[in-house]
């Protein structure tokens, strides 16, 4: 819903430092929040809220500013003020359910108080609820522009991103059952199948296949794996691993001619030497 985030208004009472305003103007940016007003703004140089707010400038060139917050708040149908101690008796929400709510209740206008103070009590008895940002007890503050940055997180995650694609469906159990006899075909004719194993052992191996849901894309790639599996590999030139493996100076087996080989075939017959760094030569026994 970008429209919701459009509308969300984001108020700063009382900020004191530039840099806390460009980090909070950086913030909004990041989250598709655009409405920012500060009300009783104790800024005096922009300096440094321009340097910090990266890819946000148009956030602070548009920014409101007044000295009344009644004036702030008046066009807003449903204020929450930010706090980690609201009032008794006032209802509270987390930043999570604020987002959630808004389906129900519109943009919200969300009001921060100063780095200082925060928001008193008056100032939160004016807003319909007040929402505290689950924290660890030994530190429940946060920096001005970190706050932000939460609501419009979790602002963006409930209204803004994109829905993931769907996922693929997973394969159909033809797939699975031929990917199963690949893996049979290619065990039974290995050393796997010399130890003994139990009767249901293939299909053991197959069932976290079976759990991870694999698409029917991904069945075929270990299709094709497995049925590479069975062939030798290939080398440069078109022959096998193991024929590329001999040495280029080891003879080559030849089959003997019909008869086979003579027993007293003289020395004079040997063949010439192929490589005299081994130490032999034609004639010798």
């Amino acid at each position: 819903m970008p429209d919701l985030l459009d509308a969300v208004h984001i108020v700063l009472l009382r900020p004191r430092w530039a840099s806390n305003l460009g980090a909070v103007a950086r913030a909004m940016r990041n989250f598709g929040l655009h409405r920012l007003t500060l009300v009783d703004s104790r800024i005096g140089s922009w300096s440094d809220a321009w340097r910090m707010a990266v890819q946000a400038q148009d956030v602070l060139a548009n920014a409101a500013s007044t000295a009344d917050l009644a004036a702030a708040l008046a066009p807003a149908h449903w204020v929450v003020g930010t706090t980690n101690d609201p009032p008794a008796g006032m209802r509270v929400l987390s930043p999570r359910e604020v987002a959630a709510e808004a389906v129900q209740r519109g943009a919200p206008t969300l009001l921060f108080g100063g780095e200082i103070d925060g928001l008193g009590p008056a100032e939160l008895l004016r807003c319909h609820a007040a929402s505290v940002i689950p924290t660890a007890p030994a530190q429940s503050s946060l920096n001005l522009a970190q706050a932000v940055c939460v609501y419009a997180a979790e602002l963006f995650a409930a209204h803004g991103a994109r829905a993931a694609p769907p996922a693929p469906p997973p394969a159909s159990t033809a797939m699975l059952q031929r990917l199963e006899a690949a893996l049979r075909r290619l065990l039974e004719a290995s050393a796997w199948a010399d130890a003994s194993r139990g009767k249901h052992a293939i299909a053991e191996l197959v069932q976290p296949l079976r759990r991870a849901q694999l698409t029917d894309d991904e069945v075929r790639a270990w299709l094709v794996a497995l049925g590479k599996a069975t062939r030798p590999r290939a080398a440069p030139g078109g022959t096998t691993a193991a024929a590329s493996a001999r040495r280029p100076d080891e003879p080559r087996a030849v089959d003997p001619p019909a008869g086979g080989a003579p027993d007293d075939a003289s020395p004079s017959s040997a063949p010439p030497c192929p490589n005299p760094a081994r130490g032999w030569s034609a004639g010798t026994p």
